[in-house]
């Protein structure tokens, strides 16, 4: 995959003295507000953090925000570079800023970026699928829940282009922790969620056994048992599908204790979305976003259902997996409704047609489409 490589390092940002830093220097001034600097990467060890240059259009054309390249799936900016993760932090160390993040919360493999995209079509959104420093940050806060670049890390990923434009953040699901920081920073979320059969049947379909075992092993078998509790013990953590069980489950409980207050945060299930799609209307309205003029709104979503969200190579609609899936799920039938009762007994809970109470279930239809104010 081509890559970006770090052109240059900032030692001092009081202190540009090669003429082509002129315009970077311009670029970190404005660096509270503007999203203009993009930050991939963080290493604390060497005190570095690295940035990608975009712009409004580069962004809309990053399926993700992963780390920067130049194919489908990466940051297409044009430069990278480096400067110090300490004068970074001391410049948003006493800055605050009016909440304009919404977040979208996931599991994996549960349509969170055909999500993202039918809103980025009806909505003033900046959309950051998946940012690298997101995901950093839970590590940091497993080793230390107060630690420094947590207030960096939330306000530099709250940056956007315009007044009514807000930044839709969707975290990949290795950083779905951070639910219980943005609950307490009033940022408005969702949980998007499959049913436990059609997650079992995504985790276990070919080569994404590997995924879920990654996933399942990078949570920590010890830290989701002593979590689920001791319905969760004497399980074969070897197996994909109790991997994905339990995974499911972790996911599950974490939600019910953050919504279980008056909270910001509101389920849905996919399977709602994929049956419902104008339900995104509704999403919107819970984070508070604001609709965009769109002459091809129809048009562009139209196409969103009916290609793969995720590089827009080939056809695919809800139709075309539900059909993948229902066959994995009729070839693993017993094995499925065993981690269906070992879900139960874990969350008490039926998981048949299984639903949050506090979950939007209902779409409505389109609003006029105005032109923002």
């Amino acid at each position: 995959m081509p890559m970006l490589e770090n052109s240059f390092h900032i030692n001092n940002l009081n202190d540009f003295d090669h003429v082509d830093h002129q315009r970077i220097k311009k670029l970190i001034e404005n660096i509270q507000t503007s999203p203009n600097l993009f930050p991939y990467k963080v290493d604390i060890e060497n005190n570095k953090i690295f940035f990608v240059e975009m712009d409004e259009k580069k962004y809309k054309k990053s399926f993700f925000v992963l780390s920067p390249g130049t194919e489908p799936g990466y940051l297409q900016g044009d430069l990278a570079f480096s400067a110090n993760l300490s004068e970074i932090q001391n410049i948003f160390n006493n800055y605050s800023s009016k909440n304009k993040t919404a977040m979208i919360y996931n599991h994996g493999f549960c349509c969170s970026t055909l999500l993202c995209r039918l809103i980025e079509e009806s909505f003033e959104v900046l959309s950051l699928k998946e940012p690298p420093l997101l995901h950093d940050l839970k590590s940091l806060l497993q080793i230390n829940a107060n630690h420094p670049l947590k207030n960096t890390i939330f306000l530099i990923h709250n940056r956007s282009y315009a007044k009514n434009q807000k930044v839709l953040v969707k975290p990949s699901d290795y950083a779905f922790d951070l639910i219980s920081e943005s609950e307490k920073r009033d940022i408005p979320s969702i949980y998007l969620y499959s049913p436990l059969n059609e997650y079992i049947a995504s985790c276990i379909k070919g080569e994404r056994i590997h995924w879920i075992k990654n996933r399942f092993m990078a949570a920590g078998p010890d830290k989701i048992n002593n979590y689920l509790g001791s319905n969760s013990l004497n399980q074969d953590h070897s197996k994909p599908i109790i991997q994905a069980t339990m995974y499911w489950c972790y996911f599950a409980k974490q939600f019910l204790q953050v919504s279980s207050n008056e909270s910001n945060v509101v389920a849905i299930n996919s399977s709602t979305l994929l049956k419902n799609p104008s339900i995104t209307y509704q999403i919107g309205s819970h984070l508070n976003l604001q609709r965009r003029f769109n002459i091809f709104e129809r048009r562009n979503r139209k196409k969103l259902l009916n290609t793969y969200a995720k590089t827009d190579a080939y056809l695919f609609n809800a139709a075309d997996r539900k059909n993948l899936l229902k066959e994995v799920i009729d070839e693993n039938q017993d094995e499925i409704k065993y981690a269906e009762s070992l879900a139960e007994s874990i969350l008490e809970m039926e998981v048949k047609n299984f639903r949050f109470d506090n979950e939007i279930s209902e779409g409505g239809a389109p609003e006029e489409i105005r032109t923002p104010e």
